[in-house]
C-alpha cells in the first residue's frame, strides 16, 4: 500500500514539475533534437533511407520543422534517382516535389527551399514529355541561381547548374524544334563552358563529393561530344575507393559508362 502510494505521489509530482502540457512539449522538444542529430549524422554518412526515416519521424513531432522539410525532399529525389523501375521513380519525385513545394512555401527566404525546389523540378523532368521539360527547365534556372544568391558557395547548387547548363547547350534538334513551338522556348545563356566551370567549383567547394560530381561531369563532357576527356574523368573516377553504398553504385555507373565510351 505504501508502495502503490508512493509511486502516485511520484507521478503526480513529475507531472505537476513539467507543467503537464508544457512538459509535454518540452519532451517533444527534447526528442526532436535527438532526432535532428541523429538524422544529420546519417544525412553526412550517406545513410540516406536512415535519415528520410528520421527526418519523416521529425515532422510527426513538428510539421514544418526547416531541416526536416528540405532534407526529406531531397531525400526522395536522391533515393528515387536509383531506383530502377519508372514506377517507383515517379513515386519518389512527386514526394519530393510536395515537400518542397511546402518548404519553399513556408520558407521562401531559406536558399535551401529553393535548392530542393530546384531539383525536385529537375527530377520530374526527367521522366516528362518534351512540354514540360521545356517548362521545368525554366523553374530550375531560377531557384538554382536563387539558392547561389542566398548561399554562394553551396557545392550542390553549382553542380546543379553545372547539370542545367549541360543539358539545355546539348539539346536535340527535336526538343530544339519543339521548343519554338512553346512561347517560353529553351532558357537562355547555357553554355557548355558554364556546365564544365560549374561542376568543377562543385568539386573544389566539396572534395567529399568527388567522385558523384565527377561522374557528371563525364556525363557532361560526354553529352557535349568530348569523348576523351569523358574517358579521362572516368579512369580517374574508378581509381576512387568508395566510402559508402552510395559511392558504390555512382562507381559502378561510372564503369558502365567508361566501357560503353571505350
Amino acid at each position: 500500500m505504501l508502495a502503490r502510494r508512493f509511486k502516485l505521489y511520484f507521478y503526480a509530482a513529475f507531472f505537476l514539475f513539467l507543467g503537464f502540457p508544457e512538459g509535454i512539449k518540452a519532451q517533444d522538444s527534447i526528442t526532436k533534437d535527438s532526432l535532428l542529430q541523429t538524422a544529420g549524422e546519417y544525412f553526412s554518412g550517406a545513410r540516406e533511407k536512415e535519415a528520410l526515416d528520421t527526418y519523416l519521424k521529425i515532422l510527426e513531432l513538428e510539421k514544418n520543422n526547416f531541416e526536416a522539410l528540405w532534407h526529406t525532399s531531397l531525400l526522395y529525389a536522391r533515393i528515387g534517382f536509383r531506383k530502377d523501375a519508372r514506377e517507383q521513380k515517379e513515386e519518389y519525385y512527386q514526394k519530393a516535389f510536395e515537400y518542397a513545394e511546402q518548404t519553399l512555401e513556408e520558407y521562401p527566404d531559406k536558399g535551401h527551399a529553393h535548392f530542393v525546389y530546384a531539383v525536385a523540378n529537375g527530377r520530374i523532368s526527367d521522366i516528362s514529355r518534351t512540354q514540360v521539360r521545356i517548362e521545368k527547365s525554366h523553374i530550375i534556372k531560377k531557384h538554382a541561381e536563387k539558392t547561389l544568391e542566398m548561399i554562394p558557395d553551396y557545392a550542390p547548387a553549382w553542380h546543379l547548374l553545372g547539370i542545367w547548363n549541360s543539358e539545355i547547350s546539348n539539346v536535340g534538334s527535336a526538343q530544339k524544334m519543339a521548343a519554338g513551338v512553346f512561347s517560353k522556348g529553351l532558357p537562355e545563356g547555357a553554355s557548355n563552358s558554364k556546365a564544365e566551370e560549374y561542376i568543377l567549383k562543385a568539386i573544389e567547394l566539396d572534395p567529399d563529393q568527388t567522385l558523384r560530381f565527377k561522374l557528371d561531369l563525364a556525363r557532361h563532357y560526354n553529352r557535349a561530344g568530348e569523348t576523351e576527356k569523358a574517358i579521362q574523368i572516368l579512369e580517374e573516377i574508378i581509381d576512387i575507393k568508395p566510402q559508402n553504398e552510395i559511392d558504390e553504385w555512382n562507381l559502378e555507373r561510372a564503369r558502365e559508362l567508361l566501357e560503353e565510351l571505350s
